[in-house]
């Protein structure tokens, strides 16, 4: 079979077959890695491209543009609403959704839009969505929407400590500004910011929440959150964070995409969501911060989607997976992996 090679941003010329470290730096990885294998000898590309490049892909039904590509912001190219998903893949694994990293394992950030200018200057928040601050500063200057629900935004809001400054954190923390957190407020910023069994909480949550609703007004107010024996407190006691044990490295996605498959259809759907394979292309490299890896990876994705998956159902199953010139055998010859 011809494998077919995608590059982010070209046309998709007659190049010579590159070696595999030039491969590797073409698809702007920067670093020789087999899908399946992690390695910390990372050389950066000499080029970085844009996000926003044009990107084409060859695939068995003809040359294909992403649009998304050509421009983030139009709306073109989104994700699958969010009505028809049940969570985005992050939220799930509280996780930011642009590194896959935990959120509580690093400082985080919300993301704000910015109204007036001088003294009559606001800010509010765009979303109930959080992020790794570098993360939310990457997003700011390539997308200004948020990848999980597509608002619109144009600022960055660090958020501090709660412990350390617990009225910055429960202004930041406090979607609509109105001096109380609802259930999902609470969840999403313990979820974000601290190191609990969330999952635990939120399934128990209609019966916590009586605890810590005082007035049972519906609301936990500031006090109730972050003072001694407040809410923080309880959580953190009786909800620790479960260390769960450390899965095995996933398989090679080039030598065996039926078993990479299996092992990232954590839900054993059958499928994988659109996002799901992101994620799992960015742990499977091992990408962690390196931005421009993490975009050079969507943009893959981004490009050869929409051909596997024409319904715009946001998912693919195994056998649009697995057929010949299928999403494994084309995003593998995207990358080069199937020479390491």
């Amino acid at each position: 079979m011809t494998r077919r090679r995608f590059q982010a941003g070209s046309p998709g010329a007659a190049d010579p077959e590159p070696r595999p470290e030039e491969q590797s730096q073409r698809m702007g990885f920067g670093f020789n890695v087999g899908f399946g294998t992690t390695s910390n000898s990372r050389t950066m590309p000499p080029v970085v491209r844009r996000a926003d490049t044009t990107a084409f892909v060859s695939t068995p039904r003809g040359p294909l543009q992403s649009q998304h590509l050509v421009d983030q912001n139009s709306g073109s190219g989104a994700s699958t609403p969010r009505s028809a998903r049940d969570s985005h893949v992050a939220e799930t694994y509280g996780e930011c959704a642009v590194c896959f990293d935990p959120l509580c394992a690093q400082r985080t950030a919300v993301l704000t839009q910015e109204h007036g200018r001088g003294m009559r200057k606001e800010r509010t928040r765009s979303c109930a969505h959080f992020f790794h601050l570098a993360c939310a500063n990457e997003l700011r200057v390539h997308h200004a929407k948020c990848p999980i629900c597509r608002a619109p935004f144009n600022g960055v809001l660090p958020v501090p400590s709660p412990g350390e400054d617990p009225d910055g954190w429960f202004a930041a923390v406090d979607v609509d500004g109105d001096g109380r957190l609802s259930p999902s407020e609470v969840l999403e910023a313990l979820r974000a910011q601290i190191r609990c069994d969330w999952h635990a909480i939120e399934r128990q949550l209609p019966k916590l929440w009586r605890r810590w609703d005082v007035n049972g007004d519906g609301y936990v107010e500031k006090n109730e959150l972050v003072s001694r024996g407040g809410l923080i407190e309880y959580v953190t006691k009786h909800f620790p964070k479960r260390e769960h044990r450390e899965r095995p490295p996933p398989p090679s996605i080039a030598r065996a995409p039926n078993e990479w498959f299996e092992y990232w259809d954590e839900d054993g759907s059958g499928e994988l969501e659109k996002e799901e394979v992101v994620r799992a292309l960015v742990k499977t490299f091992g990408l962690g911060a390196d931005m421009p890896s993490l975009r050079n990876i969507r943009q893959i994705v981004d490009a050869v989607w929409c051909v596997f998956d024409p319904d715009g159902s946001g998912a693919v199953d195994r056998r649009e997976f697995l057929m010949r010139d299928g999403l494994a055998d084309t995003i593998v010859a995207s990358a080069g992996a199937w020479r390491t």
